[in-house]
């Protein structure tokens, strides 16, 4: 984990007045970074990610899509547990496709299972 005590070393050599706000801004950031709740289609927390919600396919190992609204490619999906929704579960998920400017492509072995992403 970051702590802003690397920062305020490499802040040394400035007046003490800088180095007081520099350490006051990293700790707030530092200490604030979050990816948030769990809701389809938001931006997530203080990241240049976003959350998505979708369902596989009702065969299983059938391709199914979700799309992500990010107007380009995004280069990875991250599967994610949100622990306010009893009863979900991770399931497997493989690419079938690369992802494009407006879905992401996956199959999976569980039927009609629901799943989260954090897409980047």
């Amino acid at each position: 984990m970051a702590t802003s005590s690397y920062v305020e070393a490499l802040t040394g050599p400035l007046p003490a007045d800088q180095r007081a706000v520099s350490k006051r801004v990293w700790d707030y950031v530092l200490a604030s970074l979050t990816f948030g709740p769990v809701e389809a289609l938001k931006r997530a927390g203080n990241f240049q990610a976003y959350w998505l919600s979708g369902t596989t396919a009702a065969v299983a190992n059938q391709e199914f899509s979700v799309a992500h609204g990010l107007g380009r490619a995004p280069y990875l999906a991250i599967p994610v547990l949100p622990l306010d929704a009893v009863g979900s579960q991770l399931v497997p998920l493989r690419v079938t496709r690369a992802a494009d400017a407006s879905r992401v492509y996956f199959s999976s072995s569980a039927v009609s299972a629901p799943v989260w992403l954090l897409v980047e």
